[in-house]
């Protein structure tokens, strides 16, 4: 999950990492009432490339601050509601690029840095970038950053060392997947300054978080997500809120998967789910939820369950997906069940005593074409 940037520079300014000054906002006056500019005014929402979306405005003085702000508030920017804004102070120097990113794959560390950075990064040339990986060690990362910079133009090289043990020891000691500061703007005496950030966090962590715990709780309307899988122990993530199809789904790679190639035959996942149906233990207070949100959503026209059973047995899994239907009265879509695995045929034997209209497929081709199908039905 992705912090707000006013939360990231949080992050990184109590690890010594210098931020520019500024403030967060929720409305327009507060903008005007922070004091003369100028000021940079930016909207506060989880995507990269704001700027070049019109997220970001530079504003000469109060006046101006609290229209550049008022303009943004309430307005949607790459799918995001704006409902807070950051105002700093603007910051000068060579922009630089610096990120350390968690390979899930492989469970090392990739490391980037380049004296080139901001809105342009994507075109900056390969032989600009320096790059490294190391093993899941502090000593070991901030080792490789140290040897990967050498080679970079002064004052980058300068710049980009000053803050690598901080920014190294930010990512281990909040279990971090990616840390990306674009643009580090360093002056010429070497001097660093993180212009944005983007830190991303491994949800998995918190347990061992205290401090994200409490800015994520006491900032529950700008981290939903985050706080319902505090509060009920599995993923739950809006994608389209307008979407048609609604997801109730296992395995994060096997949902990311699902909601791709819905969208590839032209319909709208509502949500990713990570529901881990082997946590449920018979209990449907989280499908109970789950099934909640989705048919509080405006357009979805069809839900697709697909659970795919290795420790799960789909025989209690079944009985308790319809002890839950049955507790959410205003759930009335047409549900397609794809599930494989342990306990199929009781599944098929308690489904079908059931009596309700709950088909269930083996093959995901069929179901997701089914699916697919069903919305465009009920659109």
């Amino acid at each position: 999950m992705m912090l707000l940037e006013h939360d990231a520079k949080g992050l990184l300014s109590g690890f010594g990492i210098a931020v520019p000054e500024g403030a967060l906002v929720k409305n327009a006056a507060e903008a005007a009432a922070l004091g003369e500019g100028p000021w940079i005014v930016k909207a506060q929402v989880p995507v990269g490339g704001r700027g070049k979306a019109g997220g970001i405005r530079r504003a000469a003085g109060p006046a101006e601050a609290g229209e550049a702000a008022g303009a943004l508030f309430g307005t949607r920017l790459k799918g995001h509601e704006i409902r807070s804004c950051r105002l700093e102070r603007p910051a000068a120097g060579l922009e630089c690029y610096l990120s350390l990113a968690l390979e899930t794959a492989s469970g090392r560390v990739a490391l980037l840095a380049s004296a080139a950075g901001g809105v342009d990064i994507e075109s900056v040339a390969g032989d600009a970038l320096a790059r490294a990986d190391a093993a899941y060690d502090e000593k070991a990362v901030l080792t490789a950053l140290r040897s990967a910079v050498g080679a970079l133009p002064e004052p980058a090289r300068s710049g980009i060392l000053s803050v690598a043990a901080e920014v190294v020891a930010a990512f281990f000691a909040r279990e971090l997947t990616l840390l990306e500061i674009n643009p580090l703007f360093v002056t010429p005496q070497g001097r660093a300054v993180a212009g944005d950030a983007k830190i991303v966090l491994d949800l998995n962590a918190l347990p061992r978080q205290a401090e994200l715990v409490g800015l994520l709780s006491a900032r529950a309307a700008d981290y939903r997500e985050a706080n319902l899988k505090l509060a009920h122990g599995f993923d739950f993530v809006v994608l389209d809120a307008e979407g048609d199809v609604g997801l109730v789904t296992t395995g994060a790679g096997l949902s990311m998967q699902v909601a791709d190639e819905l969208t590839a035959m032209g319909a709208r996942p509502f949500n990713f789910c990570d529901l881990r149906a082997g946590g449920l233990k018979g209990n449907p207070e989280r499908l109970v939820h789950l099934l909640g949100w989705i048919a509080a959503a405006p357009n979805v026209k069809v839900t697709l369950v697909n659970i795919f059973a290795g420790i799960t047995h789909l025989g209690e899994f079944s009985t308790t997906l319809l002890e839950a239907l049955d507790l959410v009265p205003d759930f009335r879509l047409p549900i397609v069940a794809r599930l494989v695995g342990h306990g199929l045929e009781e599944a098929r034997e308690i489904v079908a005593a059931s009596g309700r209209d709950l088909a269930i497929e083996t093959d995901l081709d069929v179901a997701l074409a089914r699916t697919a199908e069903l919305a465009r039905k009920g659109a």
